[in-house]
């Protein structure tokens, strides 16, 4: 899956999610069975989590494992740790923390919607399908759940299964442009782009000032070879919506494409000021280390990767991007070494870099054995 694929296809859930309620959960709690110091620590690690930041995230793990180690019933302590795992790229311990909420409370929609985010994080499309059909199956009305369902079976190159997800919501209501928006982009990844162009401008007549509308026209264009238009359709979505992040870091990821490395670095910023999720806020400074290193700018690039890792130790894409500076830019090979074990034992098993991230494992070991007495 190219990056940028796997970018909008995080981003169908991240944003579908937003709508649901992750922290704090205090107000679902009631009962005198409720441990009194489990309650406590458990609002004050949903606070924590709900405000963010690295150090607050590594809090409210600590405060939450406190809650459910003393009340283990505590469903929505379970729900916000694996939260907070999440964020923290921890997505082994988020999934077993989740799925005990999901267990605890089989028909809470939010433990079910996070776990297939973890899911999908973790390359296990399959298992994510299984939990948005569980999900939709408890609630037929669940338009997020459809449209990140649809979204999964694209990916999985599901067409049929996808199309039927994405029109069961036109069915409930024809007028919804985000399927419409789905269906297009199960068109364009089938090549069929005569149809999908007929989809999006029936979404576009709908709906004339949408960012994702034109964003999803200038990827219909550059899939089609018309990298000019489609910068046109990303500057029409920047313009009407300066924070619509894809639009900025599909520019980006063009300019990256075609070696602009300068004017990538720029959207990239774009990007970053328009982030207010810090998993998309780390992927554009992903971004903007390979413009930047691109350019020369080594010690930039290497600053910018460690500024993602501060924030979130396990980000696969800046541990190996990282590694890569390090190994083949900088000299300090054998730093790299670390760096590469790390993306390997946090990145889903689906993720494009893992074959090189072994191969240069296999070269820096095998190159330090030969200069060895």
């Amino acid at each position: 899956m190219s990056r940028r694929r796997a970018f909008a296809l995080a981003l169908a859930l991240s944003a579908c999610g937003a709508a649901q309620k992750t922290a704090p959960h205090a107000a679902q709690v009631t009962g005198d069975k409720r441990d009194n110091r489990a309650m406590s620590l458990f609002v004050e690690g949903a606070e924590l989590l709900a405000r963010g930041g690295p150090k607050r995230l590594a809090r409210a793990e600590t405060l939450l494992s406190e809650a459910v180690a003393i009340d283990a019933t505590l469903w929505e302590a379970h729900y916000d740790l694996g939260l907070t795992l999440r964020r923290r790229d921890e997505l082994e311990r988020a999934r077993a923390a989740l799925a005990r909420a999901r267990d605890l409370a089989p028909k809470a929609s939010e433990p079910l919607w996070a776990l297939a985010e973890c899911e999908l994080a973790r390359g296990e499309r399959q298992s994510a399908a299984a939990l948005l059909e569980q999900l939709i199956a408890q609630d037929p009305t669940h338009v997020e759940a459809h449209l990140a369902l649809a979204a999964v079976q694209r990916e999985r190159g599901e067409t049929e299964l996808a199309l039927t997800a994405a029109r069961a919501l036109l069915i409930q209501n024809p007028r919804e442009t985000r399927a419409l928006l789905e269906i297009g982009r199960i068109y364009r990844a089938t090549h069929a782009y005569e149809v999908a162009e007929l989809v999006l401008e029936k979404a576009r007549a709908l709906a004339t000032d949408s960012a994702p509308i034109y964003n999803e026209l200038g990827l219909l264009a550059l899939d089609r070879g018309d990298t000019q238009l489609s910068f046109t359709h990303f500057g029409k979505a920047e313009n009407i919506d300066p924070r619509f992040l894809p639009a900025h870091m599909n520019k980006a990821s063009v300019l990256l494409t075609a070696g602009d490395y300068e004017q990538a670095e720029q959207a990239y910023r774009a990007a970053i000021a328009a982030a207010s999720d810090p998993r998309a806020l780390a992927d554009a400074r992903v971004g903007l280390g390979i413009a930047q290193r691109g350019q020369g700018k080594h010690k930039e690039a290497r600053a910018t990767y460690e500024k993602v890792l501060e924030a979130q130790p396990a980000h696969p894409a800046a541990l190996f991007d990282l590694g890569v500076l390090l190994a083949d830019f900088l000299d300090r090979r054998q730093e790299a070494i670390a760096l590469f074990e790390r993306y390997l034992k946090s990145a889903s098993t689906s993720d494009s870099h893992r074959a090189s991230a072994e191969r240069y494992l296999q070269d820096i070991r095998m190159s330090a054995g030969e200069r060895a007495p």
